[in-house]
């Protein structure tokens, strides 16, 4: 049994590897602290081969399931050969292995390879012995790299720049080796950057035609000099492009930055091909009608432009361009999404229909705006069934079908086949979709066909399931914290046995996520320490972002954990035990993580990166102890930052000012600015797990600008001219850099952009959405002085989108004196037009549109592209619109945070569309959205408990305290999980004892009493400890 052997006697628990966010019963996160089954005979192979090549084979289709609990047990003194025979087939499978076990395969032959005495227990060649400079990693020498393959993007940065330090590895490496970066299609920027400046040191002229094939999946990074290329070269550039599976649409800008536009032909444009999209809006703009025009079919074909790209190639063919039919559409290709929602609907179904499927016009669709995708739906439907349009609809547009539509739809169109794929179906449409396919919903594999549609199953739905149905539920990564709970107490009650009864297989058998969501923790205290480990293994498994971050259910799987590894302080805590722990890492204290010893702490911190955000006490221990850890900031290398990731938020600005304004350190922060996407919607605080990086952003926004002279930030007078000199004004790669940390610019840097920038990076401004109004007002300023004829400013307001909110009274009168839809749908995205600073404008914007279609006009696609400019609307303008065509876009204003006042007169809408409050089922409520929020005491009062789980948590925060008092005991009991940690203190404090131990039972705990922002008794908490202690002494 050897090294598994003892991985066994020392760990007490599995290994576990996932990450925040994906399905704790994914292949990746199974509970594997050693070698099982096929993966023994692997381990034992590695050392003693018999038919190793024959035994890989048998096996190929098990290799890409290989678990990083058996890696980490692998022997080190193994046969050279099988570990090269062994290391060609995982590269084979790279695509499908788990991130944890890619990362684990390369530790393991990390560890081989850097011994003092070598290698495996074949002798190494003269070329396998380490090299002799010095280096941390001089260990990987050619051979090795050949070795690793795609292996060696697991390697920290640290190492990576080494090796393009090391000329001996890598120049021979390219030399000898034919495409060895061909299949390099994780890498990153930095890894890319360090490999490059290792070929500059071969004396590789990587602007040579003949060594860019030569580049790989590294031509994809190419540096930005690509430009200074000879026509030899781009051409040899542009082949290898297209082979890059990820975004190079900065390598085609710097290509075509000195392109003179204006000179171009068609055949010119043609022969670019996709470098295309490389042509900034003002080369676009610059090119003539006669280009484009006769180039059109391949332009169309380009993947990646920006919506102003597609705006001005549009404008010039436009005027010939045929966009009343099918065929017309389909040579537009993906520049159909710049076309307004006005010409898209004076198409028939039949033409539209037939333009989708053209695959470049289906794929425009993903860009296009609600206003547009509700516009082609609306027409579809008018002349066509729900039935007809589903089966030819790209999925794209489905999310714009009304439940109310949806319910028409038959059980012989909604098969499971039919949702056996992914479609972003809105919980309304799924709840409608399972009550027309619930009978048919009878195995495991009829579960997994649902996708999307999953977050329709009612517990009702649930409670009946067997084991096996719901095993397959679990398993699917769109299931929502409430099914959970309804789930896990179906399968609790599904297996007739309590959890002490179970036999060690089918406690490994349970769903992690469900012990997550057990109605008690009190009977997993009593599971014998024999079985612990394996429940602790579970708990490693769990998404722990399923419970809220207040949830008191996080202390009870802490005390479970530390009670079943004897844990009185983590001081004692070992690296394979943390490493054991996974995710459950994420139950510790701001004591345990103080008491932890440094190497102990940093194997947790690849798991601390994926908890979400910390606040509080729990944030300066952390930051605390990464200093501690990793020395001051002002040393942290790239390898630091990649190790700490979305941890760099627990740092303030004077800390992440010192680091070092280096190029390397620059792509690194990049790049984990990039990866950290903040959730669209309303999120309850206590749900949000998105890390906070505005302090990150502008410490990265300083080094990409560097440090510009200061400039004056005062207020300005309206058209005043605005002093220049000594401002260091943005350029356009700058901007294109910092995306959304553009907001660290000054309105001075703003103003003093040139018409180029501005022109260039307008998609980008206008869409950046933490910029004040002195920002704003410079952007506005701007863009006079860009567009100086009303005519043009008005065709550019749809772009200007946010920066409107800078208008002023008589700007909005004149340059909004006829708006049409499109322009409202383009800047009324903003919550900000409710201010008091913008109140006025937006109501005169309001007017001003339904002075040409008054209130009773409005259609459903109106309705959605109005936005926020609905809730301007006084209460006979919303009674005057149509109930049918409200009824068709409820779900879109529902996600609104109208006043209390709007929210009245949408709600009064709602009761003469969908009836009396008490007859609403679980898909209008969930449709109507924040529109509940406008009930008065009595008509939320009369809302069934069944249907309470599908109010919004954005509706439930907005509820006015004096008004959440008339829920009953049953309505808040139902409420839900996520519902649950929207409602405020204020609105708790508004319930009598009764109510709000009704509403705590929501949170998921053995002790509900817990619940956020309440205290108990100290009676109650003095006999809970006691219960504590005494069932810590029973185990």
């Amino acid at each position: 049994m050897g090294l598994s052997t003892l991985c066994v006697a020392v760990c007490c628990l599995c290994l576990v590897n996932t990450s925040a966010g994906q399905n704790p019963n994914k292949e990746e996160n199974k509970s594997t602290g050693r070698c099982s089954g096929w993966e023994e005979t692997l381990s034992n192979q590695l050392t003693v081969p018999s038919n190793f090549i024959s035994f890989l084979k048998t096996n190929s289709k098990n290799l890409p399931k290989l678990s990083s609990g058996c890696v980490m047990s692998f022997n080190q003194s193994v046969n050279a050969s099988a570990v090269a025979d062994l290391m060609k087939a995982l590269n084979e499978v790279y695509d499908d292995l788990n991130p944890g076990t890619r990362k684990m395969v390369y530790l393991w032959i990390e560890k081989m390879y850097s011994k003092e005495d070598g290698k495996p227990s074949d002798k190494p060649g003269k070329n396998d012995m380490p090299d002799q400079e010095k280096g941390k990693s001089n260990w990987i020498t050619v051979n090795v790299l050949k070795l690793l393959g795609r292996f060696l993007l697991q390697a920290p940065i640290s190492a990576i720049k080494d090796i393009g330090g090391n000329v001996n590895s890598l120049c021979s490496l390219y030399s000898n080796v034919t495409g060895p970066f061909d299949k390099f299609y994780d890498l990153n920027s930095a890894q890319a950057n360090f490999l490059f400046q290792g070929l500059q040191k071969c004396n590789v002229n990587i602007t040579d035609k003949n060594e860019i094939p030569k580049l790989g999946q590294m031509a994809c990074f190419f540096p930005p000099f690509a430009g200074k290329l000879d026509q030899s070269a781009i051409d040899a550039l542009m082949m290898q492009l297209k082979n890059c599976s990820g975004d190079v649409k900065n390598v085609y800008q710097n290509l075509m930055k000195s392109r003179p536009a204006g000179s171009m032909n068609a055949d010119d444009l043609k022969n670019l091909g996709d470098a295309a999209v490389g042509f900034s809006v003002s080369q676009l703009g610059n090119l003539s009608k006669k280009a484009i025009q006769e180039s059109l079919d391949q332009l169309t074909k380009v993947k990646g432009w920006s919506q102003g790209q597609k705006k001005a190639l549009l404008e010039k063919v436009l005027d010939t361009a045929d966009t009343q039919s099918a065929e017309g559409l389909k040579k537009l290709g993906s520049l159909v999404s710049a076309l307004d929602s006005k010409a898209l609907g004076k198409l028939n179904s039949s033409e539209l229909l037939a333009a989708f499927k053209s695959q470049d016009v289906a794929q425009s669709a993903e860009s296009m705006q609600p206003i547009q995708k509700k516009t082609i739906v609306r027409a579809i439907l008018k002349d066509k069934s729900i039935n007809e349009a589903l089966k030819e609809l790209p999925p794209t547009l489905m999310s714009e079908i009304s439940s109310q539509t949806l319910k028409n739809a038959t059980v012989g169109t909604l098969t499971l086949d039919f949702l056996d794929k992914p479609i972003p179906w809105n919980k309304g449409q799924a709840l409608v979709i399972i009550k027309t396919i619930l009978k048919n919903l009878k195995t495991p594999e009829d579960i997994k066909k649902l996708w999307d549609a999953v977050t329709g199953l009612t517990c009702s739905n649930i409670e009946s399931m067997s084991v096996d149905n719901l095993r397959a539920l679990a398993a699917n990564e769109k299931i929502t914290r409430d099914q959970v709970r309804c789930a896990a107490a179906a399968y609790s009650k599904a297996l007739n046995k309590t959890l002490t009864a179970l036999t060690a297989v089918e406690i490994t058998q349970i769903p992690p996520s469900f012990l997550l969501s057990l109605k008690s923790f009190d009977e997993l205290m009593k599971i014998p320490s024999t079985s612990c480990s394996s429940v602790v293994s579970l708990l490693a498994q769990a998404n722990p972002k399923l419970l809220s971050r207040s949830s008191p259910r996080r202390q009870e799987i802490l005390t479970f954990i530390k009670s079943c590894l004897k844990l009185n302080d983590t001081i004692t805590l070992n690296a394979s035990q943390v490493r054991d722990l996974g995710l459950a890492v994420c139950y510790f204290n701001s004591k345990d993580f103080d008491n932890m010893g440094t190497d102990v702490f940093q194997e947790a911190i690849d798991k601390l990166k994926d908890c979400g955000k910390f606040e509080g006490k729990m944030k300066e221990s952390l930051a605390s102890k990464i200093t501690a850890t990793y020395g001051n900031s002002s040393t942290w290398t790239p390898d630091v930052l990649n190790q700490l990731q979305s941890l760099l938020s627990l740092f303030n600005s004077t800390q992440l000012e010192k680091l070092q304004p280096t190029a390397d350190i620059r792509v690194v922060l990049g790049d984990i600015l990039s990866r950290v996407i903040k959730p669209e919607g309303f999120v309850a605080p206590d749900l949000d797990f998105t890390p906070k990086m505005d302090i990150v952003s502008k410490a990265f926004s300083k080094m990409v600008l560097g440090d510009p002279a200061a400039t004056p930030s005062g207020k300005r007078r309206k058209r005043a001219a605005v002093n220049c000199s000594g401002v260091t004004p943005p350029t356009t790669d700058q901007i294109q850099i910092l995306n959304a940390g553009c907001a660290a610019l000054s309105p001075v840097q703003l103003q003093c952009m040139s018409t180029d920038t501005f022109t260039n990076t307008l998609d980008i401004l206008a869409s950046v959405k933490g910029f004040s109004m002195e920002q704003l007002t410079a952007l506005k300023e701007k863009a006079l002085q860009v567009y100086s004829q009303k005519a043009d400013l008005v065709k550019q307001i749809t772009s200007l989108k946010g920066i409107a909110l800078a208008f002023s009274q008589d700007e909005v009168n004149d340059y909004f004196a006829t708006p049409d839809i499109d322009m409202l749908s383009a800047v009324g995205e903003s919550k900000d037009w409710l201010s008091p600073a913008t109140q006025s404008q937006a109501k005169s914007i309001a007017e001003n549109f339904l002075k040409t279609k008054p209130a009773s006009n409005l259609t459903s696609s109106d309705l959605v592209g109005m936005r926020y400019f609905i809730c301007v609307l006084s209460a006979e303008q919303i009674g005057n619109i149509s109930n049918t065509e409200y009824s068709t876009a409820a779900s879109n204003i529902g996600a609104l945070q109208c006043p209390s006042n709007v929210l009245t007169a949408l709600k009064n809408k709602a009761i003469s569309t969908f009836g009396s409050p008490d007859t609403w089922s679980e898909d209008v409520v969930q449709s109507l959205g924040t529109t509940l929020a406008g009930l008065n005491g009595s008509e939320i009062s009369k809302l069934g408990e069944k249907v309470m789980p599908y109010l919004t948590p954005e509706a439930v925060s907005l509820i006015p305290p004096a008004l959440f008092k008339s829920l009953s005991l049953e309505q808040l009991r139902n409420l839900g999980t996520d519902n649950f940690a929207a409602v405020s203190s204020d609105q708790k404090a508004q319930l009598d004892t009764l109510k709000l131990q009704a509403l705590n039972e929501n949170a998921g705990a053995t002790n509900p009493a817990y619940s956020a922002g309440h205290k108990i008794s100290p009676a109650f908490a003095a006999v809970t400890l006691i219960l504590t202690l005494l069932t810590l002494n029973l185990l």
